[in-house]
Parts: structure tokens; sequence; C-alpha cells
């Protein structure tokens, strides 16, 4: 038994990305057979495994590749997937549902005799319950998914049917037949979909004799052999051979029914029993086929191996295999095996060696070397730092000394995490939403599929943000660990391997998944020497790397690589990880990383604060690993000072060291070339499977050079204590650090474009819109389709280089070492630009690359790739010449600035919008700036859409023409802000073009200075309105030397107040007009008449604002008059009802007209009734007063032929009309007015509602003298009406439209518009609880403007109602006078005296009241005071109604003669008689001593005389 060599990695897995997003086909298969047999004792006794192949179909000239799946979880069911490498990644499967579980077999082959164009597969599957089925299936899978394969597409045969029933422990197939292996070790075929079941030749048994003994019966048999244990059907020298393995150890090659060989495995004194057995393709040219057979060892256990037999065989006619093959044997030593792979020279195992761990090894027949290739799982593992227990504790250890901020550090440290979760071959869908369902985020598949990069992003942020850790850097770097963790498991579960695939003629090698698929790829020559050993330096001409010239170049290389594994194996991979992300996100200086970094290999790990730590890990584990850390401290720095001192004694000085640092980097390099041939871009399975080989080998390349890099750093550290002279470390830092940051520049740049999805084309993009629309070019819509998928990267946009016959890529899959043939002219086509000249240094394919991305829209993607390079354009990183310097820089920042605007107009975020807007002006004027920049710019025109015609142009000129391109851009994305700024510049250029040379320079102009200025000066304009920057808009119109344009920005300056409802920047006097006063106002009145009444804001208003403010208080009036016209006109032509908000309109109209001509000389208060406003100075004639001259004018049509004076005196009639009809339609919306109606009826109304004081105030206002006395009494006498509750119906009252002596003034109706008006209050009336009161009240208040007012309202009381007994409040009107003082002295007074209510008792018929207020005024004048008697006793001091006193005795003489009330008028008549004899006698009495008086007096004259 031959000892295994040394395992070197000598390749790795590459997973096509997209295979994890499989949608399913389920297509079930019906069967005709029996239940299935029972699990306890199936027929097929083949072990239960999961279970893959694949099988080639070729198809012109390329192939189809035809995978099957049988999962452990699942027997029943069986996964297709027909991929091809020409074409995209397959969006369905197909998934065949059996009645029964499967055995772990399955065959696909391609129909023969199919139609052209039409492909058809068979399938061969065996149920445990030994029922044999062939599936025709169509290709492509146009089957719906829940439905049922046709019965005619199924042939089935039933094995348990022969007579022949032992069970069945094998089973294999080819095109047209399955073979079986039974227990008791018989072989049979079946000629299943040739033949039918019961015709002739359908089964056929190889037997072991031959010629007549075939007659013989089963008895005859002597010969016995053991189960079979497996079958393998291949072609050898197109003859159709059976290999067949026996438990026993046989080994049987059969022709048709000619045994060829028959071989005991055991003969060779091997251990364990065979149980599998897998054949090679046979070399015919060197006549040899190999075998492989497992041999199982039963008694030590992780003992198997596999023995590789070499039988040479020859083709003559009659066919021999030789008896004494070669042998080798490949110990497994632990595990067990899944899957075994055979070709001529190598074989290739998959073996589980532990719970979900595998690995792959290669074994070489010829050297008998055992290689083995890095598995998805281990680089996923090593990516999310699980590979070991310390390279993330590294990470938590040192990430609170790395972060100052902890907001900072959450982002950074989810950022980095997220972006290696996410990206192609790491991010799975099942795995991935599992995870989620463990943190107890329930999505469904359709709200899973739905979610966006971002929207993932968000969910597992969410996750982390719960378990805390945006506490802590080193918190939140231990979730994620846990995280990770748990998404790790998820993944190998979701991914186990289940076979090996292997394309021998196009040496394609290749692993299928439980949800993937991948292929293998060889190393590049620096990954040799990353995994292999220093041995491999002696071979390194192999690599492909001649570039060392003696043996002690090889020596010194192999010492600086022993120094770069020791810093690896002391840092890990969260130190590259964290470099690596500083570069892209810029949350972190990556200097700062760096010479973080450099500190912890210079003095170690130094965590600021240990509380985090110990509560995270434990203070057991924290001081055990603090001190793990101190000690690999000590050992590295004593590791790498034995380095320094080994390359210091094996060099004669320094520089030959660096000598030969300088050709590895050389390695490093890219290799940029000019390609010899096209490219193209295309989009299939071998495309993204070179992005995804491309990425990683950026990722071991930059680590590589990452290592490198802080080697030299380390090295200048510790210069001093290693001789390191000054000239050295100058030639460090001129050179070799240039240097070597180009190269991490170029592999970042590589892995990023290589790892990160493409954004999804915006809303508003037009070619996503034509992709919507099924139109445009098919490459070009599946483009867009694609777009924002996460399996779809930058990569993929690129374009693929072309082989030398011209094809992009091969039909077919490519063999491993194609891969990395292809990812080395991938990587140079990528580095190699056709649009920017400096493409040959890092800053010109960095450059190259972020306008391609540009180009198809990837903005974000673009800016991060500008920021790398900014990065190191800002330290100086980067070698080149000034010119050259200046030209990169100013194309970084002319394509920085675009992609930062691209995504501002996208920007959600209004901080974040205003932030990128403001870098994206700043680079714009950077990049202006450069002396070298219409050099730099003139080849991206496709990507910026910036372009100038003409050649040998100024500087000043083109800067000219770069301002007013910004200046367009910002306003086709809605940026007024920057294109405001440019524009400003851009009129600042045209002045200095016009003063350079006189003016010479401004020949060069396509028009005159002065259309420019205008055209800029009117944008200016427009972007100040935008932005709401008024008064830089106003001087913008002021600046404007285009007298035309000037006056169409004024109105446009106008008209945007308005409709913003800005207009108090017209009023508030906080832009001075100063010559546009005239324009405004004619501007806003032009705009007011054409404007609809309803618009807001009311320009009116603003008008009578505009001149308020210049104190023009006429035309202020005016104009809210011609408003109050328009309201009259056209307020009411929606409708025949006044609406109050119309009416409000018209009372605020008048209110503020008659309050600005209060404010005007007296001479000039009034308006025209055409309208005002169109006069600039006041009339020097005043018009007629129509309205005063005749107040009975026509209808309204007439009076607007008319032009008449309109005063203060006018303008309040109006207003109370107005007022008076808003108050009604507050109380009786429904009431309609009509120009025909008086305003005595108006007066009706308004009493009838209630609002007298309304009612009263129009009397006053439209009656003078006897007139409005007349109204006065009707008004008294309806309001006394209303205090009878027993009027008659039938009285005479006036009606609500009753006469029309004086009609209204012109009034219009509503109109129907919505208007948020602001509602007047209704005057507090004057009245009290009842109409009593409300008659009181206001009796009381206009009976001294007409005294008469009691009687008329005691007269109609008494008339209304006759039985009614007047209120003693208005009594006592009539028995007081003036001053409040009750009359004494008679009956007489003014209008409303005693005798006056007297006779209205005696006129309706109260003659009661009449003779007790008549006995009551007669009892008072006999009863005067002493004082008083000398004033009765005077000539007519007193006077009673004799007259109506003899028309009372008589009425009641009459009443008492007719028989009414007798007693009661002869009581009266007495009372009457006796008040009267009384009265008469004191007059007599009175009237004997006035004449005795008289007497007396003249009797004293005539002694006197």
């Amino acid at each position: 038994m031959a000892a295994p060599a040394a395992r070197r990695i000598v390749g790795s897995e590459v997973p096509i990305p997209g295979s994890d997003k499989l949608r399913w086909i389920d297509l079930t298969i019906p069967s005709s057979s029996a239940a299935p047999a029972s699990p306890s004792d199936p027929f097929v006794l083949v072990p239960p495994r999961a279970a893959s192949g694949c099988h080639i179909i070729p198809s012109g000239d390329s192939q189809y590749y035809l995978s099957w799946r049988i999962h452990e979880e699942h027997p029943n069911v069986l996964e297709v997937i027909e991929l091809s490498a020409s074409k995209e990644f397959p969006s369905f499967g197909l998934r065949l549902v059996f009645q029964e579980a499967l055995c772990p077999f399955a065959f696909l082959c391609e129909r023969e005799g199919r139609r052209q164009g039409e492909l058809v597969y068979m399938l061969y599957v065996l149920t445990v319950s030994g029922v044999a089925l062939l599936c025709h299936l169509r290709s492509p899978f146009s089957y719906v998914s829940g439905s049922v394969l046709h019965q005619d597409d199924i042939v089935e045969f039933n094995l348990q049917s022969q007579a022949q029933s032992a069970k069945v422990t094998a089973v294999t197939a080819k095109p047209g037949c399955i073979v079986i292996g039974r227990q008791d070790g018989s072989i049979c075929s079946y000629s299943l979909g040739k033949l039918a079941p019961n015709s002739p030749g359908f089964s056929n048994e190889l037997r072991d004799d031959a010629g007549i003994g075939r007659l013989w019966t089963l008895v005859s048999r002597t010969k016995t052999v053991g189960p079979v244990q497996d079958i393998v059907a291949t072609v050898v020298n197109e003859r159709d051979l059976l290999f067949v393995l026996h438990l026993d150890g046989h080994l049987r090659i059969w022709d048709n029914h000619m045994k060829l060989l028959n071989y005991n495995v055991h003969s060779n004194d091997m251990e364990g029993h065979p149980s599998r057995l897998w054949v090679g393709e046979a070399d015919d040219d060197q006549e040899l086929i190999s075998l492989a057979i497992l041999h199982q060892n039963t008694v030590v256990q992780d003992c198997d191996y596999v023995a590789v037999y070499g039988f040479n065989f020859s083709a003559a006619e009659r066919f021999m295999f030789s008896s004494e093959p070669s042998i080798s044997t490949i110990p497994l030593l632990e595990g067990k095996l899944v899957d075994l792979k055979i070709a001529t020279d190598k074989l290739w195992i998959l073996k589980e060696f532990g719970s979900m761990l595998y690995e792959i090894l290669q074994y070489d027949t010829e050297t008998e070397k055992i290689c083995c290739y890095v598995l998805q799982e281990d680089a996923i593992s090593e990516l999310l730092f699980q590979s070991s227990d310390n390279a993330l504790d590294d990470l938590v250890w040192t990430a609170d000394s790395m972060f100052s901020l902890k907001e900072q550090a959450f982002t950074f440290i989810s950022s980095m995490f997220l972006r290696r979760l996410l990206q192609p071959g790491v991010n799975h869908c099942s795995a991935l939403r599992e995870t989620l369902l463990e943190h107890k985020r329930f999505l469904s598949d359709s709200e899973f599929q739905s979610l966006t990069a971002n929207g993932l992003q968000k969910e597992i942020l969410s996750i982390i943000e719960q378990e805390g850790s945006s506490q802590t850097a080193s918190a939140t770097a231990y979730h994620w660990k846990q995280f990770s963790a748990r998404y790790l498991h998820k993944w190998c579960w979701n991914n186990k391997p289940y076979g090996l695939l292997l394309d021998t003629k196009n040496e394609v090698f290749g692993l299928i998944r439980k949800g993937s698929f991948s292929l293998f790829r060889c190393l590049e020559g620096v990954e040799m020497l990353i995994y292999g050993s220093s041995d491999e330096l002696r071979n390194i001409d192999d690599l492909g790397m001649n570039l060392l010239d003696d043996i002690s170049d090889f020596e010194l290389l192999n010492e600086v690589l022993r120094c770069m594994g020791h810093i690896h194996h002391l840092l890990g991979r969260s130190s590259i990880a964290v470099y690596y992300e500083s570069l892209i996100s810029s949350i972190i200086s990556s200097d700062e990383i760096a010479s973080h970094i450099v500190k912890i290999l210079e003095t170690g790990f130094s965590p600021q604060s240990s509380s985090s730590l110990i509560s995270l890990l434990g203070t057991d584990t924290y001081v055990e690993r603090r001190q793990a850390a101190h000690k690999s401290q000590r050992k590295f720095s004593v590791e790498m000072l034995l380095s320094f001192q080994k390359l210091q004694s094996r060099s004669a000085s320094w520089s030959s060291v660096f000598d030969v640092i300088e050709k590895f980097m050389k390695c490093l390099n890219t290799n940029m070339s000019v390609q010899e041939y096209g490219s193209k871009r295309v989009c299939n399975v071998n495309s993204v499977l070179l992005v995804q080989a491309t990425s990683q080998v950026a990722k071991t390349m930059f680590e590589c050079a990452f290592d490198l890099f802080l080697f030299l750093r380390y090295l200048v550290g510790v210069g001093g204590q290693v001789s390191l002279l000054q000239s050295d470390v100058a030639r460090m830092k001129l050179k070799l650090f240039p240097m070597i940051r180009d190269i991490l520049g170029q592999w970042i740049v590589l892995h990023f474009v290589g790892i990160s999805p493409t954004s999804p084309p915006t809303i508003d993009d037009f070619s996503c819109q034509l992709s919507s629309l099924q139109l445009g070019k098919a490459d070009e819509l599946s483009l867009h389709r694609k777009l924002g998928c996460s399996d779809f990267t930058l990569a993929c946009l690129l374009d693929f280089p072309k082989s030398p016959e011209g094809d992009v890529m091969s039909p077919c899959f490519p063999s491993p070492a194609e891969v990395i043939n292809l990812v080395r002219r991938f990587s140079s086509l990528i580095m190699c630009g056709r649009n920017f000249e400096c493409v040959q240094t890092f800053s010109g394919y960095t450059i190259n690359l972020s306008a391609v991305l540009i180009r198809h829209g990837q903005y974000e993607a673009a800016q991060n790739l500008l920021g790398i390079l900014e990065t190191y354009l800002n330290n100086g990183k980067v070698s080149h010449t000034g010119e050259d310097a200046d030209t990169a820089c100013s194309a970084y920042l002319h394509l920085n600035g675009f992609c930062l605007l691209m995504l501002a107009h996208d920007e959600a975020n209004i901080i974040l919008r205003e932030s990128k807007v403001h870098d994206a002006i700043r680079c714009f004027f950077r990049a202006a700036s450069g002396y070298e920049a219409p050099k730099a710019l003139q080849n991206f025109s496709m990507e910026t859409g910036f372009q100038v015609s003409g050649e040998s142009r100024s500087i000043p000129l083109w800067r000219l023409n770069y301002y007013e391109w910004a200046m367009q851009i910002f306003e086709q994305h809605s940026m007024s802000e920057g294109a405001c700024q440019f524009a400003l510049a851009a009129l600042e250029l045209v002045d200095i073009i016009d003063g350079l040379d006189n003016g010479i320079e401004a020949e060069g102009l396509p028009e005159t200075t002065a259309m420019i200025k205008g055209r800029l000066w009117a944008n200016v304009f427009k972007y100040s309105l935008d932005l709401k920057h008024f008064r830089d808009a106003y001087c913008a119109i002021v600046s404007n030397p285009d007298d035309d344009s000037k006056y169409i920005c004024l109105r446009r300056f106008i008209i945007v107040l308005c409709d913003l409802g800005e207009t108090k920047v017209l009023c508030s006097g906080e832009i001075p007009f100063t010559d546009l006063v005239e324009k405004v106002e004619q501007e806003l009145f032009w705009k007011a008449e054409r404007s609809d009444l309803s618009s807001r804001p009311n320009l009116y208003k603003v008008l009578y604002s505009f001149e308020a403010h210049r104190n023009k208080w006429r035309k202020a009036a005016a104009y809210m008059y011609r408003y109050f016209v328009r309201l009259n006109r056209e307020g009411n032509a929606g409708g025949s009802h006044q609406l109050p908000h119309v009416l409000q309109e018209r009372l605020h109209a008048l209110s503020a007209a008659i309050n600005a001509l209060h404010l005007v000389d007296p001479s000039f208060a009034w308006l025209d009734s055409i309208c005002e406003a169109d006069d600039q100075i006041s009339p020097s004639k005043r018009p007629r007063n129509l309205l005063m001259e005749n107040l009975a004018f026509g209808t309204d049509s007439e009076l607007s032929k008319l032009q008449f004076c309109v005063d203060i005196e006018i303008l309040e009639k109006e207003y109370i009309l107005t007022e008076a009809q808003y108050m009604l339609s507050t109380l009786k919306s429904i009431f309609d007015f009509s120009e025909s109606q008086s305003i005595e009826s108006l007066i009706d109304i308004l009493i009838n509602e209630k609002l007298y004081d309304l009612a009263f105030t129009i009397v006053l206002k439209f009656w003078k003298e006897s007139g409005m006395k007349k109204q006065l009494e009707h008004v008294f006498s309806v309001i006394a009406q209303q205090c009878c509750p027993n009027r008659a119906d039938n009285k005479s009252r006036r009606s609500l439209t009753g006469s029309q002596q004086v009609p209204l003034l012109p009034s219009s109706e509503n109109d129907a518009w919505e208007i948020n008006n602001k509602s007047i209050p209704v005057i507090q009336q004057l009245q009290g609880s009842n109409h009593w009161e409300t008659l009181e009240l206001y009796l009381d208040k206009y009976k001294d403007l007409h005294p008469r007012l009691p009687v008329i309202v005691a007269e109609t009381l008494l008339y209304t109602d006759p039985e009614i007994e007047l209120p003693l409040w208005l009594v006592q009107m009539f028995k007081t006078n003036k001053a409040g003082n009750k009359i004494s002295w008679g009956m007489s007074g003014k209008e409303a005296d005693p005798a006056a209510l007297f006779r209205l008792y005696i006129n309706y018929g109260h003659h009661a009241e009449a003779t007790n207020l008549l006995v009551e005024y007669l009892e008072s004048f006999a009863s005067s005071r002493p004082v008083d008697l000398l004033h009765r006793k005077k000539m007519s001091a007193a006077w009673f109604p004799y007259t109506a006193v003899e028309r009372v005795w008589c009425q009641l003489g009459d009443m008492q003669r007719a028989g009414h009330s007798v007693d009661q008028c002869d009581r009266l008549r007495k009372l009457l008689h006796g008040a009267l004899m009384s009265h008469l006698q004191q007059v007599v009495v009175d009237s004997d001593d006035v004449l005795s008086s008289v007497g007396d007096g003249q009797g004293m004259e005539g002694q006197s005389s």
C-alpha cells in the first residue's frame, strides 16, 4: 500500500451565482403499479442516500449539462436542471414528484430519432418497490407547475412480475436499456423504451455458461457468485460493456452475453469488502482503462480505502482484458466517501469527515500525489471570520481601540459584514431566509423574494440592533460573529455536496450541491506560493514567474514570504478586512487603519477598555486571551528579528532584498497589456463564472499585497534595529510604497466590481421604460431586467475577452486551467481602457472603469471607485507626472461630481441630498479649474453629456461652455442651487472674456455678450425663483440688460409669487421696485382682471396692500371698489341666490374702500364708477353724482353703461345693504333676492328675521325728515303687530313683497365657488327675551327722534287686537313728558300725551280704561299741592279733552240703552259724572278766584292812580 503524498492545494471552488434562486416546476409522475412495498422490507436494497449526477448532451457547437438531484429527506422527488455554458443560468428547473421513493439512481440521455430542433430526454429511474420507469421529457421544460405528466410519456415495468424474484442490489442504465443486479448475483437487462414488456428479447439475463450450456437448467450451475454490489455501463472502443462488482470480490466485464473478464479484487490481499465501482473513460491509444473500487473495512473504523486498477485491453476481433492490472491504493484515513470521479491519469474523491465537513482530494496515478481543493464552505467560513477561534476574536479585541465613535464603529463593522454576507457565492436565499426565521423575522416566499438588496440589509441590521450591539465596537463585532455563525450553519446545510461533475472531454470538473452548482479552477501562480510550502519556490518557473535570477534570489524571496506569513498569522483576516472596508466605504481613513495595524505589529494588542471585553468573553477568557496575545506578540517579534537577520546575512545589502521584492511586485501586478483580440459584453453561465473566479483571485492577491505592504511598513518602523540606511528608507517611501499601493488599488477595484451587485434602474430611467415596453435590442432588454439582481455584479456589465477564433467565450464549460487563463485576460481587459489616455496608471484605469459604470447607470458604484482614487490622490500615493496628475484629477472630479449629482437626484433624505449637491458643485468647479481639464474631459461625452465643438479653444471659452453645461444638467435634475451658482460663474466669465485683449477673445463667442448675459441673467432669475430667493430673483431682473427679457421675467416673477402665495414680498416693501413700480402695478391689475374671483391670493387685495404701502389710498380704494363691482357682476353666475361668502367678500371690499377714502383729502375722496384704477393721477373734474340726483336708477346693466361718481356716502349705503343681505343669508340661506325688490320689502324681511338694528340703520341712512318718520312708523307698526298673539289674519298687513316705492341699490346674486371665508359676527340685537321687551327697548330708543311713535304703537296694538290691554310701560310713555316726569297739569302734552291715549281708548272701545284715565287726571288736577295752587288758577293752566269726554258719555249712554253691559256702563257714567262735577266745581271756584284777583288788582291800580 503506497503512502499518501503530502497534500497541497491545487485549486478552488467557483460557485455559479444564481443557482440558489431556481424556481421549480412541479410535475407529478403517475403510476399504474400496485401500492408501494413496506419500508421495512423494500424490494430494492440499494442504501438510501442523497444522490446526483450530470449527463452531457452535445448540441451543435455547444453542449447541455443535464443535472439531477435526489434529496435524502425527499426520496420521491427528483430535480432536473438543464445547463448550458453559452446561455444564462435557467430560472426554472423541473421537479418530478413520484408516487413512492426512488433508489439513489437516475439516468438521462437524449432520445434517438428526434426531429430537428426538438429536444426530448429519456429519464430512467427505479422505485424502491422495483418499478422501473422511463419518462420522456421535453426541453426546454415547458410544463405548468402542478400538472401531471401525460401517460403516453411514461413507460413502466414492475421487476417483481418476473419469475426471477431476487431483490435488486444494484442498478444502472444506458440508452434504451436498464440493467439491474440482484442479491443472488444475477444480472438482467430490460429494453425499456425499445421493446414492449411482453415481446421477445425485452429481458435478457447474463449467465456464466456459454454455448450449448445455455440450454441447461439452472440446476446445472456449479458456480456461484456473491450479490451484485455495483454495475457500471460504459463504451470502450465503440463497444457497450458492463462492469459488475460482486460482494465476494469478483469483478466481471460483460459484452452483451459474453463475459470478457472475471477478476477477483481480493487476490491482492485487499482488506474490506468492495462496495462501489467507478469506471473511467478508456484510452484507445494506450488501450488502457482505469477503474476505482471502494473497499470498506468492517473491522477497523475509518480505515476505508480506494483501489485504482489499470486494465490493458486488446481492441482486436476478440476483445480481451489483461488479468494482471496495475494497482494503487488511496487511504481515506477518516470519514466516508461520498462520490468519486476517475479519468485516465487522475481521480477525484469527495468525502465527508465530520458533520457537514467535506473535502475533495485529487489523486495523480502517475506521481501518486494527493492534492486538495478549497471548498466554498472554507472560503465562506474564512470570509465571515469563522474559520478559527482567533480571527474574529482579534477584531473583537481591537475594535474598541480602532473606532473612537460607537456610531462610526457600528456603521463600519455592519457595512463590512453585509458586504461579505450578500456577495455572490456567499449569499444563499434559503440559508438567509432560515437565519432570519431563527431571529423571528417571519417573511413569506413572496415577501422575501420581493426584498431588494437594501431591504435585506435593513432586515439584517434590525436584528443586530436588537441584540444591543450599538453599545461598543467589540459588542457589534461579537453579535455579527454570532449571526454569521448561524448563517454559515444554514448555508452548509442547504449546500451539502451531493456529487462530483466531470467532463473528461473538456477537462471540466465541478460539484453538485444540494442548493447550488459550482466548478473548480486552478490556482494563480502567486496563490500557489501562498497556499504551498517553501518547496514551491524551487519550481517557480513552473508557476509562470520567470523573474528571479539565481538561487540567492529564491532564498531572499522565501524569507520575505516567511515574514509575510508571520504577519498574516498574527493578525488573521480581520485587519485585512478592516483595511479593505476603509478603502471602499470611506467612513474611516485608511491611513488611520493602517497605522493602527502597524502599531499592533510593533506593540501588540492594547484594548482601551477591558470592561466590554470581560462582559462579552468572561473574565477567565479575557485573561487567557490577553496572555495569549502577549505571547503571540513576543513570538512574532523574535521570529521577525530572526528573519531580518537571515535577510541581512544572505544579501549584500538591503537594496538586494528590495530588488527581489520589486520583482515579486511584478508578479502581484495585474500584468496589464493591450488586447490583441476584441471584446464583447455577454451574459451567460461562463461569464458569471469568470467574474466569480476573478473576484476570488483578486481577493487573494489583495491579501498578499497587503501583507507585503505591512511588511514594508513594519520594516521602516524597526529600521534602526536592522541597520536600514536612509537611502533604503527613501527608496521604500518613494518607489516601493507607491508601487504596492498601486497593486492594492488594482486588486481592490477588480474585487469590488466582481462582488458588488448592480443597482436597479431608476424610475425615470428611459432605458428602463423601454425595457418594460419590450422595445429595443434583446441584449439591452435582458441587461436592464437583470440590473438590481444580487448575483448580477458590476463586472457583468463589462466586456469579456474574445478568443483567437473570434468567440467571446467557449460554448462549453472551461477547464480549471482555462479558468485561470480567462481570469488573466479578463483582468487585463478591465485594466485597459480606450477612453482615457493615462490608462496605464492606477488612476487611469480607475477613471476608465468608473466611466463604464456611469454609462450603465451605476453611479453609486462608480462613486465608490472614485472614492478609492480620491484617497490615493489626496495623499499623493500614486506616482505619475504633474501633467498626468492634473489630467487624472480633473477627470476624477468631473466624473465624481456627475455621480454625486445623479445620486442626489434619487436621494430621499433631504440632508443627504443637499450634502451631495454641494459636493457635486464643488467637484465641478474644481474640475474646471485644472489646466488639463479640456484634454481630460473630451472623452467622456457619452457618459456625462459634456462636449465642446471646435478645436484650440481658449481656457476661458472652454470654462464658459463647461459652466453652461453644468448649469443645464443641474437644471435638468431640478437642482436650482447648483444651476444658479454655475450661471453666476458663467456671467463672471463672460465679463472676463469681454475684457481680455480689448474684447478680441469675445470674438470666439457664438453670440454677443449682451445676448449671453441676458440669457444667463434670465436663468439666474429662474433658479433664484425656484429656490424662493426672491430678492436674488429681483436683482437678476434688474441686472438683465435685455429689456424684453427683463419684462418677461418681471411678469413671471409676479405670477410665481401669486401662485406661491408669497405676495407679501410685493407689498411689504422688502423689494425696492424703483422704476418698475408702474410695470408691477400694471401686471398685477392685468392679472387680477383676467383671474377668477375665487383664485388665491386675491390680486385685488394684493393691489390694495401694494398701494396702501405706498400711501396711495385713493388707488387702493379704487381697486377694492373694482373688486366689489366684479363681485356684483360675477358673484351670482352659478345660481339665483346669494352665498354668504360672496356677500362677505363684498363687505370686505366695501369696508376697505371706505376706510381708504377716509384717508384721502375730502376733495378727492370719490371714485370713478368705470375704473379708477386706470387713472394714474387724480382727475381734476369730478363727474356728476347720478346716484344722488336720481336714487331710483335702473338695473345693473343700465348702470354699467353710465359713468358716475362714487363717494363715501354711496359706499356706506352699499355696505349697509350688503350687510343686510349677508345677515339674511346666514339665517335663511335659501332666500332669493331680486333687483325688483324695494328697500321697504327688505326692511320687512329684516324685521321678520328679527334683525331690527339693520332695519333701523337702513331707515336712518336712506330717509330723511318726514320720509324717515314715515318709515319708522311703519317699522314700529310691524314690530307691534308681532306682539299681538291674537291678531286676526284678515287684518291688513304689509306683505314681504309689498309696495315698490324705492328699489334697492344694484346688487347681484351669489356664485358657487368655495372660499375659506371668515364669517362676520351677527350684530348683537337690542332685544329682550320676547317681543314686548324688544318693542319697549327700541321705542324708548327712537321716541325722541319721532315723538308720535308711542301713539303709532298703541294704535297698532289696539287695531290689531281690540281686546288687548296696553302694557304699563307704553301707558307710562303717554303719561310722562320728555324729561321723564309725569304729566300732572291736565292731559295735554306733545304728540304722545294722556289725551292721545284717552282718545285711542275711546276710538277702540276701551271705555273703562278711558274713564279711569280721565278720572285719574281729574283727581290729580284737583289734589294739587298748596304750592301749585297759584299755578292752577292761572289762565289755561290745564286742558282736558272735553269733546272726547262728551264722546265717552254719549257712547256709554248708547251702550246702556242698547242693553250692553248696563251695570258697567251705569257705574262708569256715575264715576264719570261725579268726577266731572267735582272738576267743574273746582274750575268755577278757580275762575272766581281769578276774577276776584283780577278785580282786586284793578281796584288797587285805581287807588294808586
